[in-house]
């Protein structure tokens, strides 16, 4: 057993004579149950109502896209089909369905945009044809505005750049036979979205459009897979990303530093696989393969792994003072350097999570992080900082739904989470909180191995 650093706490400062008995005897199977001092009041974790995912709707249209046999000035049938995704999504509106038959497709500058909104009872559906793979596939590496879809309300764009609000959309995959796509990955998936090496463009960039399902989506070689912003700009309109359903998709390969990121709040991400895969890093903003920054979020089921890659990538970052309430459950991190890292968010829940370590590499399986005095990142989240963070930010009014999150406390602290019975294994340092120890996060019956 490695001493206790200054600042990277094995174990509290403080515990009980009985828990410090067991604690000693557990040390010498080579594993721990640690506990410390009860935090004061947290957020519960929260609880989100999804609607379970839904076969396209029997009462609207059905459009089917063929890029080998269609035209866009037929009617869209099945005998008759559109040639372009463009035609159906400008024309789809609530309860309708848009079958593209296999092929390559590829998206216009600024990517697909669904020009109407579903509903929660009648969404708008995006799916393959079954047992036939469809490629969207992005052709510019270096411009990040070749996206596959966008949907974007987002107050600092320009007119020209603003997207309808399209809320209730539904992009689902459903498993095909294998196929190797371009770049030689193997792909099972009904609907691939796919870059090329060094891609700069996000496969999906949405801002202020809520309740979307995406499933069954291979993204292969983007920049990320999702990326979802708020858009507040501390004002008081409300520009989240909210009420997303994000499951069984996988991210293989991306460049910049996020797999998937989730500005919004109460999102489901669960069932996913994100790999790093690749050795370039075409950002200097680190690597993670999910980040949130937001509240009352679920992750859960998923697998991240850098899965070979040498960048130092963490499994999971909760970024700045706005991610909070977060419940992160029952997923597995593997071959990371860090497991999962707090920057600032308060009342998380993470537990039954099994974290481990890159061989010989390790660092910490769960990293929380504290600061005093300080403006640079992560404490630059302030109104007037300049930094693309202000983006984020609710106005300083308790009627705003982001305000208790963010102001109370703020603080750049780190406080009140829950570390709770994970497997944490082959990391030099199990848990730290750094730089600054605040006592208010609770590690409990965690189990530790290695190295």
């Amino acid at each position: 057993m490695k001493k206790r650093e200054k600042g990277r706490p094995f174990a509290s400062k403080t515990l009980s004579f009985i828990s410090w008995g067991i604690f000693l005897l557990v040390i010498t199977q080579s594993s721990c149950l640690v506990t410390s001092i009860t935090p004061t009041i947290t957020p519960p974790p929260p609880t989100i109502t999804i609607t379970p995912t839904t076969p396209p709707s029997l009462e609207g249209e059905k459009y089917f896209v063929d890029n080998i046999n269609g035209n866009d000035t037929y009617n869209g049938t099945e005998s008759y089909p559109w040639r372009s995704i463009k035609k159906a999504t400008d024309t789809a509106i609530a309860g309708d369905t848009i079958i593209v038959r296999g092929g390559e497709y590829v998206p216009p500058r600024g990517g697909w945009v669904f020009q109407n909104s579903g509903t929660q009872s009648q969404p708008i559906s995006f799916i393959n044809y079954p047992d036939e793979q469809v490629v969207l596939k992005i052709q510019n590496a270096e411009n990040n505005t070749y996206n596959i879809f966008r949907c974007s309300v987002n107050p600092s764009h320009p007119e020209s750049w603003q997207t309808p609000k399209a809320d209730y959309i539904k992009i689902i995959g459903t498993d095909v036979p294998p196929h190797f796509l371009s770049n030689g990955v193997e792909s099972q998936k009904g609907i691939v979205m796919q870059g090329l090496e060094g891609a700069q463009s996000p496969a999906i960039v949405a801002s202020d459009c809520d309740y979307w399902e995406v499933a069954g989506v291979d993204f292969v070689e983007t920049s990320s897979g999702i990326m979802a912003f708020k858009n507040n700009w501390h004002l008081m309109e409300e520009h989240s990303t909210d009420y997303w359903h994000v499951h069984d998709n996988r991210v293989y390969s991306f460049y910049r530093e996020s797999g998937m990121q989730f500005n919004g709040n109460f999102n489901l991400i669960e069932n996913n696989e994100i790999y790093k895969v690749n050795n370039r890093s075409d950002t200097p903003y680190g690597c993670q393969m999910l980040n949130l920054l937001g509240n009352n979020n679920i992750v859960r089921g998923n697998t991240f792994s850098r899965l070979g890659s040498k960048i130092e990538c963490i499994g999971l970052l909760f970024e700045w003072d706005l991610s909070d309430a977060n419940l992160i459950e029952e997923n597995t991190i593997q071959d990371v350097l860090v497991g999962i890292a707090s920057q600032g968010g308060d009342g998380n829940l993470i537990q039954n999570n099994t974290i481990t370590a890159t061989l010989n590499e390790g660092k910490t399986g769960v990293q929380i992080s504290s600061y005093e005095n300080r403006i640079t990142w992560p404490c630059n989240d302030y109104i007037g900082s300049g930094g693309t963070i202000e983006a984020a930010l609710p106005p300083d009014n308790p009627a705003h739904p982001d305000y208790q999150y963010y102001y109370n406390p703020r603080n750049c602290h780190s406080m009140n989470n829950q570390i709770i019975a994970n497997h944490i294994s082959g990391f030099r340092n199990a848990w730290a909180m750094i730089p600054i120890e605040d006592e208010s996060n609770l590690f409990l019956d965690n189990i530790v191995t290695g190295p």
